[in-house]
């Protein structure tokens, strides 16, 4: 038995938490080359960190791509380690619901919609949600409440449901709606990250 703080561990434990294999066999898959689909799957994120709002994608870059520790990038942004944390946490969830949204031939949704809805206000909502998936922002586009927003984006929708055959674009617009609360828009500070990194 070995003295481990204030409590006796077993050799054999001891020999099975550190064993060499276990080791070695954890830092082979570090240097292992990714594969195909995980090097599609990183695009995919690629692309969609540049739809994010600027300082969630720039969050994203300096922890997780750059290495830079949480506090490093509170001190960057003149913010809280807190802060960091949550709009990390808050980023990486904005990824996962971009990654998971439904595909659609969007040519074909922008006919739709000019097909559908009489009146282009109508039409410009549904197609910034598509691109947006944020009322404030597509609000803030159309000069217009989120009020005026919320309740033309339902009943378009509603309008959409009545025929089948456009299923997969309600599919999408249930989505986007089910999931509004985790894509509120973050601001960025007026200079550039990039000037502070260099």
């Amino acid at each position: 038995m070995a003295w481990s703080g204030r409590h006796m561990v077993d050799p054999n434990e001891i020999e099975t938490r550190f064993a060499i294999e276990d080791g070695m066999a954890y830092m082979a898959s570090i240097f292992t080359e990714p594969s195909e689909e995980a090097l599609q799957k990183m695009e995919e994120v690629f692309q969609i960190m540049e739809d994010l709002p600027p300082m969630e994608a720039d969050f994203i870059d300096l922890y997780f791509f750059r290495g830079f520790k949480q506090t490093d990038i509170a001190s960057i942004f003149g913010c809280s380690q807190p802060t960091v944390c949550y709009r990390l946490k808050r980023a990486a969830s904005r990824i996962q619901f971009l990654l998971q949204m439904p595909r659609v031939d969007e040519a074909k949704l922008d006919r739709v919609l000019r097909d559908l809805l009489p009146e282009a206000l109508d039409v410009d909502i549904m197609v910034l949600m598509r691109e947006t998936t944020c009322q404030s922002e597509v609000a803030k586009r159309l000069s217009v409440s989120q009020g005026l927003v919320r309740h033309r984006f339902i009943r378009s929708v509603n309008r959409m449901r009545k025929i089948p055959e456009l299923s997969p674009f309600v599919e999408l617009y249930d989505f986007i709606s089910a999931n509004l609360n985790i894509l509120r828009e973050v601001q960025k500070p007026s200079w550039d990250v990039a000037h502070v990194i260099d």
